[in-house]
């Protein structure tokens, strides 16, 4: 197995483990039960993940030494899933003279059964190297701890293509169930040379693990240009279950630059494989379509509200040189994003360095969140 890039995290969703003991890149720390689960459906994404199970009291962890930078901003992030009876679960980074540079607590349990998302950012200081460890301090009764999905990243949280907001299941969080926003559509101008590329605007749940079998529900309006050179807005919806993906599927509505756009995406409580999408054009009257889509894999873990440039689709599609889509009545489980521990997503055009983002901290009002993803130099 070859050595991950700087800053990478080696094998980070346990893929790559072969056997129920935990090997490289990975080790164990402590003296109780631990190693990888394999096609046992405790995985967040894929087929594996690391677990430590004990009724002892001592220390036991999950640990990775990556080398990295020093002096360099990393953030860190991962998922976690508990048995629920102990809040002495700790998850962060050593530096090389074994001091804890960074550490979050976890344990907590709001939505039974749900992975929990634990993100931070540190300082690498004058460290070459970190040791990145999952684990707790057992409280004497049978008590575990499911893993999976470690990243590592030194640039804002983020894949480059997604602006907006996320409101992800963690200590602090609930599992997110429903997501509802109004936006008003943006126009896409088309011209002869380099014409401004697709631009997606949509709600979703699920979606940020870093893995490629993750899951998302979402629907949205799909901005582009045809090969006429004639700006189209299309309404979308699309599944990926477990990395299988249906890609953007249309919804038969009217959608026009300027016009204000509802969506919604809820998991059904009598049958959560099923989800409930609605989209609304509140500019014509009649426009309105609802459809219920199955994702058995997705666990609505996170819910989104996105502004997206959509290279899965289309390789090598850019940002619009422009972008000001303003949300409002954004609302998560019926609660405005301030009732949450939130994340800002940001994209970037590496070649002209523009930034998109959402606004700085959301304004509230009747129950409700407003922002709005915008475009600025970098």
């Amino acid at each position: 197995m070859s050595a991950a890039p700087i800053g990478t995290v080696g094998d980070p969703g346990f893929e790559e483990q072969n056997s129920r003991v935990i090997s490289a890149p990975w080790s164990g720390e402590g003296p109780d039960y631990k190693g990888i689960d394999i096609d046992l459906g405790y995985q967040k994404t894929g087929r594996k993940n690391a677990f430590i199970r004990t009724s002892s009291r001592n220390w036991n962890a999950v640990a990775q030494k990556v080398t990295v930078k020093p002096q360099t901003v990393y953030y860190l992030e991962g998922w976690v899933r508990t048995s629920g009876n102990y809040t002495t679960g700790y998850f962060g980074a050593r530096g090389t003279n074994g001091r804890t540079i960074v550490q979050k607590n976890y344990g907590k349990v709001i939505s039974n059964g749900a992975y929990q998302l634990l993100h931070m950012a540190f300082n690498s200081g004058t460290n070459t190297s970190v040791t990145l460890y999952v684990g707790y301090n057992a409280p004497g009764a049978d008590s575990w701890v499911q893993i999976d999905d470690l990243n590592l990243i030194d640039n804002p949280y983020g894949d480059g293509n997604w602006a907006g907001y996320a409101v992800p299941s963690s200590p602090v969080n609930a599992a997110p169930r429903a997501v509802t926003a109004v936006w008003t559509e943006p126009a896409v101008t088309c011209r002869q040379e380099n014409p401004d590329n697709q631009l997606s605007i949509w709600v979703g749940l699920d979606g940020l693990a870093a893995s490629a079998t993750e899951s998302l529900v979402q629907v949205g309006v799909h901005a582009t240009c045809g090969g006429d050179l004639y700006p189209r807005h299309q309404a979308f919806w699309e599944v990926i279950n477990a990395g299988v993906d249906t890609r953007e599927q249309p919804v038969p509505l009217v959608v026009q630059a300027g016009d204000r756009m509802s969506a919604s995406v809820v998991r059904s409580t009598a049958d959560p494989t099923k989800y409930i999408l609605t989209i609304e054009n509140l500019s014509v009257p009649g426009q309105r379509q609802t459809l219920t889509k199955t994702a058995p894999a997705a666990r609505s873990e996170s819910a989104e509200v996105i502004v997206e440039r959509p290279y899965v689709f289309t390789l090598g599609s850019t940002w619009p040189k422009a972008v000001n889509v303003p949300f409002s009545y954004v609302t998560v489980d019926g609660a405005p994003l301030s009732a949450y521990d939130t994340l800002s997503l940001q994209g970037r055009q590496a070649d002209t360095g523009t930034v998109y983002s959402p606004s700085p901290a959301t304004t509230d009002s009747g129950g409700y969140s407003n922002f709005t993803v915008s475009s600025h130099q970098g």
